[in-house]
């Protein structure tokens, strides 16, 4: 499997998208502009979600990987950030990205 160097950044058209790169395009679009609906719309509202990141610990549910993105999106540093070198796996309802982040 060769990984995937054209960084998604959310800024790109989305209709030559597969729909895993798509949902990847959503997250950053929300991201990159610090828009909490949008990001909230990206997520499952479930106990069973998790987010690890280098600003803190892992987070678990919806409500505490909010409150992390609100830090973020309300801080002073403008984040940016684009997701390349990645490849895409498939199971039958859930994929999953591995890949790097840049900003």
């Amino acid at each position: 499997m060769n990984p995937e160097q054209k960084a998604i950044t959310g800024n790109k058209k989305k209709s030559n998208l597969s729909s895993e790169q798509k949902a990847l395009s959503e997250f950053y679009e929300a991201f990159n502009s610090r828009d909490l609906v949008k990001m909230s719309n990206n997520w499952a509202h479930s106990d069973e979600i998790a987010m690890d990141n280098p600003l803190g610990s892992i987070k678990r549910g919806w409500e505490e990987i909010k409150s992390a993105y609100e830090k973020i999106f309300n801080g002073r540093a403008k984040v940016y950030v684009e997701f390349y070198d990645y490849t895409i796996h498939k199971g039958s309802d859930i994929f999953y990205a591995v890949g790097r982040e840049r900003g």
